[in-house]
């Protein structure tokens, strides 16, 4: 008896637990929370159908789906099982009544076809196999085709590869890879395409914007020399076309970007922007409208952006998921918010963290014009942002908007010792690369002198 008493005080205080926590947010509203003990969380989807609103959630073991209609009571209702059973990452669609289902684990891994039409009573795997492809990383669906990054299948790689969903959408007709078309990119991480135009997030390759016309891929354009330059990530396209806003994922605690597309040829910067730590990786933007976006930024969970005007892109509001830590102590980590869908009929978000699972959100008090400061502001006086860093020896970063001339920098040791100096000519939000000499791994002070301003100084981590 004594047992059977300490164990349900134990879940009785798990309960608790779950219910008591606080969330750190501003003009976004929880509405519902799912979570599976156990698991670890990564991609989302969402489905709707006779009135019914469902979440798709990836977790380490399969997928799940999660009646949301009622936010009070969110309810699984079904469970797709998967070869792999430790996933990071899971990836999903939808084309009509079907569910697109990949995953780049390695290992036994498949493509997976789910016919949703029987819900809520249940779903039905109608394919499940490798014939199209074992690992994707990311897939989007633009009209009838299916794109796939980073597509790998029994002795074969391709950067991305397309299929034709319309004649029989549970046979995928393979089509074309950029290979096929000499296009040689190591990979397409992500891509968000409009029409016969891909906007393709290629890793530390950049940016690529490619056409697919009459199944012949051509590339069109490339930024790929740019401020705060990671991994290229993922993006998305304001509705004109105009705007495209994109991420850089490693290494940690970039700040996303925009940037002028109306020439596809010749993009141009336009602004950059972080969340409302300044110190979280920013991982997945979404499109909502022409005047706001959301995006899925790790530990500090989800937030709204209005991009009205693309030069000076505002935060608006937030919801931090990850409460294990406080929202200040989220520099460069993995974890929390991993991705977010946010257009349901009424306007709910699904959001997932990686760790607590599934998120009902109503983010309506965040669509206003009020903005809500964001603790780190790119390129202010005295606050340069060297990357990256930790480094092994190069290291990049952009000088505030005022800063040009000839300007002075000195590398010295902790204790005060000139290690190396450097002089050269530098325009305003120029890219400034430096080849740091070879020394002892430690950490040392970059000093940047111009003439008639103010010293700036920024801490650099060295090591081999």
């Amino acid at each position: 008896m004594r047992i059977q008493l300490t164990i349900l005080a134990f879940l009785l205080f798990k309960i608790s637990s779950a219910v008591a926590q606080e969330y750190d947010h501003n003009k976004v509203e929880l509405l519902g929370h799912w979570q599976q003990q156990g698991l670890r969380y990564s991609s989302c989807w969402g489905y709707e159908e006779n009135g019914r609103q469902y979440a798709i959630v990836g977790g380490s073991d399969g997928t799940y789906y999660v009646d949301i209609t009622n936010t009070d009571s969110l309810k699984l209702v079904d469970f797709t099982d998967s070869p792999i059973k430790k996933a990071t990452w899971r990836e999903y669609k939808t084309y009509g009544k079907y569910l697109y289902a990949v995953s780049d684990d390695s290992g036994p891994n498949v493509m997976q076809i789910v016919d949703l039409s029987f819900l809520p009573d249940s779903v039905h795997i109608v394919y499940e196999g490798q014939d199209y492809l074992r690992q994707g990383h990311t897939i989007f669906i633009e009209g009838d085709y299916l794109y796939v990054g980073i597509r790998r299948k029994p002795g074969k790689t391709n950067a991305m590869t397309v299929f034709d969903l319309k004649e029989d959408p549970t046979h995928p007709k393979e089509l074309r890879s950029l290979e096929d078309d000499g296009i040689q990119i190591s990979q397409v991480h992500d891509m968000f395409v409009r029409n016969d135009t891909i906007y393709a997030s290629c890793g530390y390759d950049g940016l690529y914007i490619f056409t697919f016309k009459d199944n012949k891929f051509k590339a069109v354009g490339s930024y790929t020399d740019y401020p705060f330059a990671g991994y290229n990530h993922s993006s998305i396209l304001s509705p004109d076309g105009k705007t495209l806003i994109f991420t850089d994922e490693v290494p940690g605690s970039l700040p996303a970007k925009s940037i002028d597309v109306s020439d596809v040829s010749n993009p141009t910067p336009l602004d950059t922007f972080y969340s409302q730590s300044g110190k979280a990786t920013l991982h997945n933007p979404f499109l909502i409208n022409s005047r706001f976006f959301v995006m899925a930024s790790y530990l500090d969970g989800m937030q709204v952006f209005d991009y009205s005007n693309p030069k000076k892109i505002k935060l608006t509001g937030y919801f931090d998921t990850y409460y294990q830590i406080d929202g200040s102590a989220t520099t460069g980590d993995y974890d929390g918010v991993w991705s977010v869908y946010p257009w349901l009929s009424n306007g709910n978000i699904i959001a997932v963290d990686m760790k607590n699972g599934l998120y009902v959100l109503d983010a309506s008090a965040a669509y206003d014009t009020s903005s809500i400061a964001v603790k780190r502001d790119v390129g202010s006086v005295g606050d340069v942002r060297i990357y990256p860093n930790p480094t092994q020896g190069e290291v990049r970063f952009t000088l505030p908007s005022d800063y040009r001339g000839e300007a002075t920098f000195k590398m010295m040791s902790t204790a005060g010792q000139q290690v190396n100096q450097w002089k050269m000519d530098v325009n305003a939000n120029q890219l400034v690369r430096l080849e740091l000499p070879l020394v002892a791994n430690g950490n040392y002070i970059l000093t940047i002198a111009i003439k008639n301003k103010k010293t700036l100084s920024a801490f650099i981590n060295l090591t081999k």
